[in-house]
């Protein structure tokens, strides 16, 4: 197993091999279709809020918030990256994304820009939202 700390740099991901299996530790951003078309189109992230070196997982977590107004992820699954295709390469190229996580893999486009930014599609299990949920120690902030 190979242990990706944040920061994620493109040394550390150009270092990783087919088939590798890896542990993150560090911020993981979530996003989905909305936010993918949201800043292919122009759209900036929150203030506070980079990308650079860091990685996004396509998934729709479940968060529950907590009496003191904290959240806890209940759910993690990954959403069917193909559908980020379109817009991928792009926040990758714009955003400085060193890893993408989702399942089902990308397409061309998306290739080309993990291939010429230093950035690495990562494959999360299917239908195991509960157990991913579970690897997540803390949330900063839902939007």
């Amino acid at each position: 197993m190979i242990k990706l700390n944040l920061p994620f740099t493109e040394e550390k991901i150009r270092a990783l091999k087919v088939g590798d299996e890896v542990l993150i530790t560090g911020t993981v951003f979530t996003g989905r279709d909305a936010v993918h078309k949201y800043l292919h189109e122009g759209g900036a992230l929150p203030a506070g809020v980079s990308f650079k070196n860091g990685i996004i997982y396509h998934c729709g977590p479940v968060m529950m918030k907590q009496s003191d107004g904290s959240y806890v992820c209940t759910a993690a699954g990954p959403t069917t990256s193909i559908r980020e295709e379109p817009y991928q390469w792009q926040v990758i190229r714009d955003f400085g994304l060193r890893g993408v996580i989702g399942k089902g893999g990308m397409g061309a486009r998306t290739l080309a820009a993990c291939k010429e930014y230093g950035c690495v599609y990562l494959h999360a299990v299917g239908g195991a939202a509960q157990v991913l949920a579970e690897c997540i120690k803390k949330v900063r902030n839902v939007i």
